[in-house]
């Protein structure tokens, strides 16, 4: 059976204003519950990260340097500062934000948020002066996700495969709690990227972390064979008609390019954090990523090995140690393992088969 286009919407379609004012009455308890739920799972994975030190999260307000941040904060006690660009009144970040913040300030734990934009000069120079007043050493950790998810001219448009998900209005990520939130799978279409659209993601992707490593080494917040400099990767497929003949396979590569370069120049340990895909709100945007995540969750809930957000950011914690000084922590070898299943499992996918090819992953729990 034929499947048939449609338009993915952000947010799966949310209505903009009659968001504004369920934030504002929903967002901040939301926060808190969904803060508290995942502290009570946390356990102290062992840092490594010494007395004086922060982590520095740039990004990832609502996705997996959230979790990190939060493993950090309460299972290891280790003071974060993060930098992310949101909308106050659209954008459920600031209320992960606060609710993080005000238990970390209950607990004696430094926690701060700037909601700024990360590729600002002004961000920066202002962020490393309250750095430097405060730390003698920093751990950068770069996990900005503002790409075009489109394709390289060279390449052309196309159309993939997705799912018509709904998203959780309040938490701002794709719900797959019920089979009611599914409403259908069917086409995409992925358009051709302008120059400006390369350039944009390159800039906010792929040249980001530079600024702050060289600003932080000045600031002598760079501290040699101790300080980490990472970003969160995504080892995307070659034949990936989406993520890898677009600009944000480029940006991924500038940014690897970057880890050589600050590693040499800074004589400090650089590693790339390799996640699989999740629910994340970024996910939503990209053309296939919500099939990419259900039907690759489907696989590995069936055999055992699927890892939640939490999971994931508390295997991140070795990155952090000063012995650890690997090229990539691969935080995604149970999704790599199951991506030619995956193949298999999509290519017939229809209406009429969706249910049993998605057996186990909607409803589920876990997620």
């Amino acid at each position: 059976m034929a499947l048939e286009l449609f338009t993915k919407l952000p947010l799966g379609g949310v209505d903009r204003r009659a968001l504004v004012n369920l934030l504002a009455t929903e967002g901040p308890q939301t926060a808190r519950d969904d803060l508290a739920k995942v502290r009570s799972t946390l356990s102290t994975r062992g840092s490594g990260v010494r007395d004086g030190a922060c982590v520095l999260l740039l990004g990832g307000s609502n996705g997996i340097l959230r979790s990190l941040a939060i493993q950090l904060l309460f299972a290891e006690r280790v003071p974060v500062f993060a930098v992310h660009y949101d909308s106050e009144k659209l954008q459920v970040g600031p209320h992960h934000a606060r609710a993080i913040t005000d238990a970390a300030k209950e607990q004696g734990i430094d926690a701060t948020f700037v909601n700024a934009d990360a590729t600002s000069p002004e961000t920066i120079a202002s962020v490393v002066a309250q750095l430097k007043s405060r730390y003698r050493a920093v751990h950068l950790v770069n996990g900005i996700a503002a790409g075009a998810t489109k394709r390289y001219a060279q390449h052309g448009p196309t159309q993939v495969p997705d799912l018509d998900v709904a998203f959780d209005s309040v938490r701002q990520i794709p719900d797959f709690s019920s089979w009611e939130k599914i409403r259908k799978v069917g086409l995409v279409q992925v358009e051709v990227a302008t120059e400006q659209d390369i350039e944009r993601t390159n800039k906010f992707m792929g040249r980001s972390t530079d600024p702050w490593a060289d600003a932080l080494a000045e600031a002598g917040l760079l501290v040699a064979n101790e300080s980490l400099v990472a970003f969160a990767d995504y080892e995307f497929e070659p034949t990936d008609p989406v993520y890898a003949m677009g600009p944000l396979a480029g940006a991924k590569l500038l940014q690897r390019e970057s880890l050589a370069r600050i590693r040499a120049a800074h004589n400090v340990r650089t590693t790339r954090l390799c996640y699989p895909p999740m629910a994340t709100t970024a996910i939503g945007a990209i053309p296939g990523g919500l099939l990419k995540f259900a039907g690759s969750a489907e696989l590995m809930l069936r055999a055992g090995t699927y890892k939640s957000l939490a999971a994931l950011a508390a295997d991140s914690i070795p990155a952090f140690r000063p012995e650890f000084t690997d090229e990539a922590l691969y935080l995604d070898l149970a999704y790599k393992a199951v991506r030619p299943g995956f193949d298999a499992l999509v290519a017939d996918i229809s209406a009429d088969n969706l249910r049993d090819k998605l057996r186990t992953v909607i409803g589920h729990a876990g997620l």
